[in-house]
């Protein structure tokens, strides 16, 4: 799928669009991971004291208006006030991300995608213990992706299932990482021939993946978060997939019904169009 949802992040098929779709050709795995940017930040506790709270506080408001460079200053505001918290660093790897949706060149949406994974990565090293920061780190592996050659794309796939099992274990209860998983399966499932050739190059034998667990995934998701928009638009392309014609219609059109609430929410809607004219 080309997309990935900002689900994820504060939390998921596709790019990092807030979580958009990313990755063309091997990665919309990837970039679904990005969309999924994770479930707002509220998810997981924060060892915050004094003024880095307070920063941390304003950009979560800044960040629920989509004000992403105003809500990503305060953030890096936080982090002066108090380093390498893993709650903060992973905040800021998620608006680093975010910010692609806001630029057309693609050498600042490249620059974007690397300092988040630079933050992500950090804020794993603080906490490894921090569920949505081991899900931010597997979205914007999914985020670079696109600017990699094959062979790294699909290493970095490997990375976005073991940084999203690792999220799982630590916190079962975050529908974006069903929905990454999802999208992961639904990309490797759809592997043209070349690509499948190199992902056994990387892995030795493919991962099990099938369009069928790939649903199983979204179909929990929607189920967790049944108002989000992203989940139940995916699906329908998953069944579409499959041939399940009746089923995708009825998935597309209810999250087509659903209001955008994350960045990314426009381009996912796009892919639902499109996928329902399929089924026309």
């Amino acid at each position: 799928m080309k997309t990935l949802s900002q689900a994820a992040w504060n939390g998921g098929p596709g790019s990092i669009r807030r979580g958009a779709g990313w990755v063309r050709g091997t990665g919309c795995v990837l970039a679904l991971v990005g969309g999924i940017l994770c479930s707002r930040l509220e998810a997981a506790p924060m060892a915050l004291t004094g003024p880095a709270a307070e920063w941390v506080r304003k950009g979560d408001l800044l960040d629920e208006k989509l004000r992403t460079r105003e809500s990503l200053a305060a953030y890096e505001e936080a982090d002066r006030q108090q380093p390498g918290n893993a709650e903060i660093l992973r905040r800021i790897a998620r608006e680093h991300c975010l910010a692609m949706v806001d630029t057309d060149s693609k050498k600042e949406k490249q620059a974007c995608a690397e300092k988040g994974l630079e933050f992500a990565k950090r804020a794993v090293a603080a906490d490894p213990g921090n569920a949505m920061a081991h899900l931010a780190l597997a979205v914007c592996y999914g985020r670079v992706a696109p600017y990699c050659d094959g062979k790294t794309k699909i290493a970095y796939s490997r990375l976005i299932k073991e940084e999203t099992d690792k999220s799982i274990a630590i916190d079962p209860g975050n529908d974006y990482a069903y929905h990454l998983l999802g999208a992961w399966d639904y990309e490797l499932a759809g592997l043209n021939p070349v690509l499948r050739a190199l992902a056994k190059v990387v892995y030795g034998e493919l991962p099990a993946a099938s369009y069928e667990k790939s649903a199983e995934y979204f179909e929990r998701a929607a189920k967790m978060a049944p108002d989000r928009l992203a989940h139940h638009v995916q699906l329908g392309r998953t069944y579409l997939a499959q041939g399940r014609r009746k089923e995708a219609l009825a998935s597309l059109e209810r999250g087509l019904a659903l209001p955008d609430r994350e960045k990314d929410d426009p381009y996912t809607r796009q892919l639902g169009v499109e996928a329902l004219k399929k089924l026309k």
